[in-house]
């Protein structure tokens, strides 16, 4: 954690200054935000050594626990519940070890004269900067129940999307892995069957028989060499893939895709718009929105082509001048985006956009799936199906030879 020096202007208008503790200049900006406090001038100090932790915490909370805590939260907050009354009841009755201890923290800070956003900010990497925010502006503004219900909507919504997407493509998936292996196993164990009789035929036989026999014997005799070439490709790949250029490239790629680079499109879009427009809807400045909802984009092509924006919006010009991205296609997005700035609509437009951008993406994938399912089915029929043949050939070539 670093120590950072700020002046900046409160709420109230009057100046003021300070120090803050952040893991990062962008970090104690958003902290200062979220407390009232616009800066003007941040300083970086010394580094601090991070305190361990004391309460044995040394998992993550899970995203259904970050959204049990939301949805019961907002529930006895809208029931008017005093809100340590709340946090011991919460902890009473969590199901976990780990959702318990987080309560009891953030009870403890409650109840030594924190506001709920100053106790939960030790939290702020599993909860992330737009829960932080909105908590804070949902305090601020005397609508806290409000907020928390905002939250609990958007990660049920988040949550129905990720399960849409992993329960779509189980099948597919499943059903590509049985298609590799059944085509694995009648070459390695199968074919072999038939090798000395082939062998007797020499070079009489057919060329499809002889290319599986040979994949068979490659498969045989030198698995081991091919199992460790497999691991060590996907060892490099790793870690290629884990670099700023390569993450880029196979992102670009997958953008480019026909059908799925749409999907990947439309689901990414629909998630920054919907943070943009749920951020902007309770107060925060623009500029923030925009820093958070930039990192709801987990994709680096996309993210590359939206990070300007801030530094556009900086400068003073209209947002809509800057949904410039390739990947945003034909679409009428900066027409609506310059029609909402003229209007003072833009958060409810965001938000309408992302449900369209959802929409849009969970019909594409839809279609995606209806056309790679019978794909599979039809690859894995026509590679067992020349298996067969060119077995059949060079038995049928037997027969003729004789």
């Amino acid at each position: 954690m670093i120590d950072f020096q700020y002046e900046g202007v409160a709420s109230d208008g009057k100046a003021c200054r300070g120090a803050i503790r952040a893991p990062s200049e962008e970090t104690a900006r958003l902290r200062l935000i979220g407390q009232g406090i616009t800066p003007v001038r941040i300083a970086g100090g010394a580094g601090t050594v991070e305190p361990q932790e004391t309460d044995g915490r040394k998992t993550r909370l899970k995203r259904a626990e970050v959204l049990l805590f939301t949805r019961e939260m907002a529930h006895l907050k809208q029931a008017n519940m005093p809100l340590d009354k709340a946090l011991t009841m919460l902890k009473e009755t969590a199901e976990t070890e780990r959702l318990k201890a987080f309560i009891a923290k953030v009870e403890e800070g409650v109840r030594g004269g924190k506001s709920l956003y100053q106790s939960l900010l030790p939290f702020e990497g599993e909860l992330g900067p737009q829960y932080l925010v909105l908590i804070r502006a949902g305090e601020t503004s005397g609508s806290l129940s409000v907020v928390l219900k905002e939250l609990t909507v958007q990660l049920e919504a988040a949550d129905k999307l990720r399960n849409y997407v992993i329960s779509s493509m189980m099948y597919p998936v499943i059903l590509l892995v049985v298609a590799v292996l059944s085509v694995i196993l009648l070459l390695a164990f199968v074919v072999p069957q038939f090798r000395e009789i082939f062998d007797s035929m020499g070079d009489k036989l057919p060329y499809s028989t002889r290319l599986v026999v040979d994949l068979s014997d490659l498969i045989r005799m030198h698995w081991m060499a091919l199992l460790a070439g497999a691991t060590g490709l996907l060892f490099v790949g790793s870690r290629w893939a884990a670099t700023d250029g390569g993450r880029l490239q196979i992102d670009s790629l997958l953008l480019g895709l026909p059908l799925f680079g749409k999907v990947l499109r439309n689901l990414q879009f629909a998630v920054y718009f919907r943070t943009f427009g749920i951020l902007l809807q309770r107060g925060v400045p623009m500029v923030d929105a925009l820093r958070i909802a930039v990192d709801t984009l987990t994709n680096a092509a996309l993210r590359k082509d939206i990070e300007p924006l801030v530094g556009l919006v900086k400068a003073g010009k209209r947002l809509s001048s800057g949904f410039v991205s390739p990947y945003l296609g034909k679409s009428s997005t900066p027409q609506l985006i310059r029609v909402a700035e003229e209007t003072g609509q833009l958060d409810s437009t965001l938000l309408g956009l992302a449900d369209r951008y959802e929409d849009e993406g969970r019909r594409t994938m839809g279609r995606v799936l209806a056309a790679m399912e019978p794909l599979i089915i039809i690859v894995l029929g026509a590679l067992v199906a020349f298996i067969i043949i060119a077995i059949l050939g060079g038995v049928l070539s037997i027969n003729d030879t004789i």
